[in-house]
Formats: structure tokens, sequence, C-alpha cells
């Protein structure tokens, strides 16, 4: 519910607090008293815009929003990171004249669209010229949906469950007959690829090894004389070599070592160099006899290359990777393994492609028959809620009006293959035509009512009591209309919170909460403010309402039994 709404610099109203019952609360006032600039703070809540002329400074609405009942509004707290305060929620909004806009939700900036979409799935607000929800074809289907909930709210999981079920499955055996078209187009030559990959045998980064390889065989004779001049140096018998002069040394120190023990360290630091020197000599003696320039090796090391070179040049392009096609061996070994898996994938595509179709036609036949059983259940619930609303509007002095709910066919959906419309004939012998357009304002405002009436009757979850916004309901209408009007507003308080803004006594004396909006004026200036009124006060008001006097004898006798009538209606 809606327990407080605070105004600031909106037309007339300067600074007010409305303070709201939980029931059915009456706004009342003169003329110019500022009646409209409430639903004007109410609607900005929902994301409306404010007329520039409304206000001459930055306009401020606060709503303070119980959370009890409303789940998707308490998750979308969660999700946003907003706070809330014993169960309630403040939701403020604030238009500049200039137009900029800002709102916030539990604390937290949010766009205007997703204000309007999470207060709006409490707040619902009626006026003159705002009956959408009569005129909008999937906002009536879904109020069917909600009246026999308990019956239709089963169905139409199921449906939306095999909607999905078979959505899904209609998706994948889409992305199964493009893979088999795939493999019509590339299969065969991946195959023939792998096939050829596997038979030349080519190792990671042996095409890069083969050019380094060839490289050294053609300077071959340079590298084994190196070798050999290398190892004569270190230790050679033709002249004096490194190892013959370290000998020299280490017989040197090894005789002074004998005397001076000091000299021990550097003696084993030279019989190291010694070995050392030896095992070098003896590596760089078999690298040069290991070089091999016989033609016969350059020739099959030539061969090895030109065939990994034509095996990258035919099939890198066939088979490309992330960044285009290989170009040596080692990317070509990569992206055939990518080719490999995709050979997979066509191996079972065709065999799982045969077993989705079969389920594919159940799952339409499943599709099929919840649709047809939700089509039968919402028509069975179409002629409930048409008796319910027909009897509401008998009780708000209808009773020649015919309100009918249709089910038709439309094209199969999510939700069902059912489209709802509601339709009105008026007055007897009238064409039933869609109800936004067939009745008057006065006669609009009466069926929303009924309908509300009759929907908000149905409804099991009375914990996420709506809030329901009627800018002058009572608008065209009179007498026996007008108090009947009052008392299905007293109903629909009993399963809502009910904010009305009415000229008409016979409907304010059915609210549990009165509001008058009281306009003052000083130095040229008018402004209102909002009084709550206790009974004395009511029946003043009422009394006003009644016969335009607020001191009339007559008019506060008739203005306090009409206040009592009320009461005992609501018990």
């Amino acid at each position: 519910m809606l327990s407080t709404l605070r105004i600031r610099h909106i037309g007339v109203i300067d600074d007010a607090t409305l303070e709201f019952g939980p029931g059915f609360t009456a706004l009342t006032g003169e003329t110019g008293a500022g009646k409209t600039m409430i639903v004007t703070g109410l609607t900005m809540l929902l994301g409306a815009r404010l007329d520039r002329g409304r206000t001459e400074v930055a306009s401020t609405v606060d709503g303070t929003l119980a959370l009890a009942g409303h789940e998707r509004l308490a998750a979308a707290l969660d999700e946003l990171g907003a706070e809330d305060e014993d169960g309630e929620v403040l939701v403020v909004r604030r238009v500049t004249r200039d137009g900029r806009s800002r709102a916030q939700l539990g604390g937290v900036p949010v766009p205007i669209g997703t204000l309007a979409d999470l207060v709006g799935s409490a707040v619902t607000v009626h006026g003159q010229s705002d009956q959408q929800r009569l005129r909008d074809p999937d906002a009536q289907r879904e109020a069917l949906d909600r009246f026999a909930s308990g019956t239709l709210g089963p169905l139409l999981e199921r449906h939306r469950s095999a909607w999905a079920e078979r959505s899904a499955a209609r998706s994948r055996l889409t992305e199964l007959d493009e893979l088999l078209a795939d493999r019509e187009r590339r299969g065969a030559r991946l195959q023939e690829a792998l096939e050829r990959i596997e038979g030349t045998d080519p190792q990671p980064g042996e095409d890069d090894e083969l050019r380094a390889e060839l490289e050294r065989l053609g300077s071959a004779e340079e590298l084994r004389g190196a070798g050999a001049t290398a190892a004569d140096a270190l230790v050679g018998d033709d002249g004096p070599s490194a190892g013959a002069l370290v000998d020299i040394a280490a017989e040197a120190v090894g005789r002074a070592a004998r005397t001076d023990r000091t000299l021990e360290p550097m003696l084993e630091r030279l019989d190291a160099l010694r070995i050392e020197i030896s095992d070098l000599a003896s590596e760089l003696s078999l690298y040069a006899e290991g070089i091999d320039a016989s033609p016969g090796r350059v020739d099959a090391a030539n061969e090895r290359l030109a065939e990994l070179t034509a095996l990258v040049r035919d099939l890198g392009a066939l088979l490309p990777g992330p960044d285009g096609p290989a170009e040596d061996v080692t990317a070509l070994l990569e992206t055939s393994r990518t080719a490999a898996v995709d050979l997979d994938r066509f191996e079972g595509a065709e065999s799982e492609r045969a077993s989705l179709s079969e389920r594919l036609t159940r799952l339409e036949d499943e599709l099929d028959d919840a649709a047809t059983e939700l089509t039968a259940a919402r028509t069975t619930a179409a002629a409930e809620l048409s008796a319910a609303v027909q009897e509401e509007l008998r009780l708000l002095e209808m009773p020649d009006a015919a309100l009918t709910v249709e089910v038709t066919a439309q094209a199969h959906r999510s939700h069902g293959r059912d489209a709802v419309a509601i339709l009105l004939a008026p007055h007897p012998g009238a064409t039933p035509r869609p109800v936004g357009s067939a009745a008057s304002g006065g006669e609009l405002s009466r069926v929303m009512l009924a309908l509300e009436v009759a929907l908000a009757s149905s409804r099991e979850d009375r914990t996420a009591a709506p809030v329901f916004v009627f800018d002058e309901i009572d608008a065209g209408i009179g007498g026996r209309a007008a108090l009947a009007v009052g008392q299905r507003l007293q109903q629909l308080a009993r399963h809502a919170q009910v904010i009305v803004v009415t000229h008409l006594p016979q409907v304010a004396a059915h609210a549990s909460t009165h509001l008058q909006i009281v306009k003052s004026s000083a130095e040229g200036a008018t402004s209102s403010t909002v009084e709550v009124l206790d009974r004395a006060e009511r029946i003043r008001e009422l009394a006003r309402m009644l016969a335009g006097d607020d001191h009339s004898d007559l008019a506060l006798a008739h203005a306090e039994e009409l206040l009592d009538d009320a009461r005992a209606g609501a018990r």
C-alpha cells in the first residue's frame, strides 16, 4: 500500500503531505483547490511527465510504498542495492523547470523507465483518459488469467514450459541443419586433409628444424674445420695446446703446494680446468666428425622440407586458424585438431537430428494439447468473468449494459493462441464493441471499476494488495449511480488500497479515510494544503458537497445520515 505522499511545488500545492489509510481514501475539495495536482503527483511516481506550466521551480514528489506481497518490487530492490525501512521503500521523483528529471528508489538513482515499471507493478492510476487496461489486448488477457489464476496458472505455466522446450528444440534443429549442410560442403575435404596430414606425419616445428639443418649442411666444410681446429688448440700434439699448458701449470702448482698448502684450492681448480678442457675437446671432435655433408643427406632434407611446405600451402587455407591460414607445420597441426573435432560433430549430427526431429514432433503435440486445454479453461473463465462484471455493472446502475469477455484464436505465442477482448453493448440492441470505444466517459469508469472489483474479489493473495487511484471516476453520474459507485469502491477496498479523487458526497461518504484539499489566498497568491478530516469535519465537508453550504442544518443532517448509512453498509 501507499502510506504517505509528499508533494512540493506542483501547481497550487506548495508543500503538502498526504497520509493514506489502508482501505478507501477519498480526496475532496473545492474546484481549483488542487485535486488534480494530487493525481499529477501520483502519476509522477509512475514516470509520467510534468507539464512545465505546473511549476516555476523544481517539483518533487516523495512516496512511501509498503513492500509486503510485492515480490517483484522487493527483488528489484535487492538487485539495485536499494534499501527499505521497516518494510517500506521511499520513492522520489524530481522534475526541474527546464524539464530535467531525476528518480530514486530506496536511495538509489534509477532511470525513469525503471521507476515506471517497478512502481507501476504496485500502483494503477485510472483517469478519464487513462483507461489503457481496457484497451490493450494483452492487458485484457492478463486480467482474465489473474481472475482465474487458480485454474489458469498451472495450465499457463505448463504451456510456457512446453513452448520454451519446443523453441529450444527448434533452435537446436536449425543448428544441426546448418552443421549437416557444412558437412556437405566441407566434410569430405576435411577428411582428405586429415588423411594427408596423417600420411605425411609432420612433427611440431619440423620445417623450422629442417631449414636450420640445411643451412648447417651448406656450411659443412667450414663448420667441420672450425670444430677440428678448436679441438687441436685444446689438446693437439702439433704445437703448444691449452691442455698441455694447463698440465705444466698444474705440475708447478702441485710441487709448490707440498710446501705451501694455501695453494691447494688453486690446484683443485686447475685439475677441474684440465678435465673441462678434455671434455670440451672431445665434444668438438665429435661435432666435427658428425657433420654429414653427403649429397644424400642434403637431398633428403630438401625433399622433406618441400613435402612439408606443400602440405602447409595446400591445407593452410582449408584448415584456417583464428588469425587466418596456417603458415607453418606447427600451426597446421593445431588447426587440424579443430578439424578433427568438427568431423566428430559431423558424425553425431545426423543421428542427433533424427532423434531430435522425433522429439520435436512429440513436443508439438504436447504444446498443441496444452494450448487446447488453456483455451478451454480461458473460455470457461471468460464466461465467469463476464457474469461477475455483469453483476457489478448491475450494482453500478448499468443493468441494461451487456459485457462479454470474448476468447478468439490468434497466432500461437508463449501465452497460448488466445486473443481476449472485453466487449460492451451499453444498451439493449446495441452491437457489442471493444469496451474502450463503446462506453462513454462515465460508463468507461464504471466498467473499469466493475472489472477491478471482480478481479480483486477473485484474488487469493490478499497480502499483495494493489493500489488503485481513481481520478474523477464519478464524472457524469449522480444520484443512485453515485451511491452505487461509492458502495463498489468500498467493496474493492476490502481487497486493495483505493484512493479516489471525487466531487460527489455519495462516493466520499463510503471512504474510511477522508482527506480535504483546502485552498487559501494571501497577498495575491493561491496555495493549497491537505487536511485529514475527523467525523465532524467530514460531515461539514459532505454538507458543502451536497448543498454548497457547510452551515445549513438540513445539509448537515443529510450529510450525517449519508455518512452513517455508508458506515452501516461497510459492516
